[in-house]
């Protein structure tokens, strides 16, 4: 098996068109076509069904792909360790950041690193916590900035920063005059809530269960502007990291509700292999976080 075969193989699932394929490999359809033939000549196998109007991965295809994926980041890691060599004038360092810290945290962050660092490169990938886990054991990324701990084999978690969930209502809402509730009123509204993989959400009912409380969304969403928006629409109240709400605060949009003996603070963690060689890149990344390296 030859590296450009198994790109265009990748590239072809990915897209699942051969035509889109060659577009992003810069090359013609033929080739791709001629690379993904060759391949499955070689394994005695068929990897793609070809139909008109998309291209399907079968049983062996399915079964290929994971290990294509692994090997074409390998190689992308070597020629960029290669790179590194240079020095922090070049390079790319790629991470993964769950969604709160992507969003509202990881903008202004890269700003700083790359105003010190302008000749790197950075590449963030916005995932649930378990998916940036599973994109560094895969050698996707190098480091991942999360809001839950993942228990992953070979990766190490350094708290790099504290957090805080806190309940929202809209402005208008009766509990925004008072300021704090009890936990027992929590059952007087619906509930939005993230979606059931969310770590915050596994957080927000764990404390609140503590309390007392057995929470039942009223409401599932998958993203925090989604939650903020149906929080402003009055569907529901709900539980968001202060990060993500300055703005609606200080436009006075949503307001945050103290509930008594509830402690939603929670720590942001700094994820990375265990064993594996820090590039460049990294270590200057690693220096600039607080409380990580």
């Amino acid at each position: 098996m030859e590296l450009r075969q198994l790109r265009a193989f990748e590239r072809v699932a990915h897209c699942a068109s051969f035509t889109r394929a060659a577009r992003e490999l810069g090359l013609s359809q033929p080739a791709v076509s001629g690379h993904v033939q060759a391949l499955e000549e070689e394994l005695g196998i068929k990897l793609l069904e070809r139909q008109p109007r998309q291209t399907l991965l079968t049983p062996a295809g399915e079964l290929l792909l994971d290990y294509a994926r692994r090997l074409l980041n390998l190689e992308r890691e070597a020629s960029q360790r290669l790179e590194e060599l240079k020095g922090l004038q070049a390079g790319c360092l790629r991470l993964g950041a769950s969604p709160t810290i992507g969003t509202y945290l990881l903008p202004a962050m890269l700003g700083e690193f790359k105003a010190r660092y302008p000749g790197l490169r950075a590449i963030a990938e916005i995932a649930p916590s378990y998916r940036v886990a599973e994109a560094l054991q895969a050698h996707a990324i190098e480091i991942g900035l999360v809001e839950a701990a993942v228990d992953s084999h070979g990766l190490v978690a350094e708290v790099f920063r504290t957090d805080e969930l806190v309940l929202v209502v809209p402005a208008g809402h009766p509990w925004a005059r008072r300021g704090s509730i009890r936990p027992a009123e929590l059952l007087d509204y619906p509930l939005v809530a993230r979606e059931p993989a969310s770590g915050t959400r596994a957080l927000v009912e764990e404390r609140l269960r503590a309390v007392g409380i057995e929470p039942v969304p009223a409401l599932e969403l998958g993203g925090l502007e989604a939650i903020k928006n149906a929080v402003l629409a009055g569907l529901g109240v709900s539980f968001v990291s202060r990060q993500a709400i300055e703005l609606e605060e200080k436009l006075g949009i949503l307001v945050t509700v103290t509930v008594e003996g509830l402690d939603l603070r929670r720590p942001f963690y700094c994820l990375r292999h265990a064993q594996r060689y820090l590039s460049p890149a990294l270590e200057a990344f690693l220096a600039f976080l607080p409380g990580a390296g």
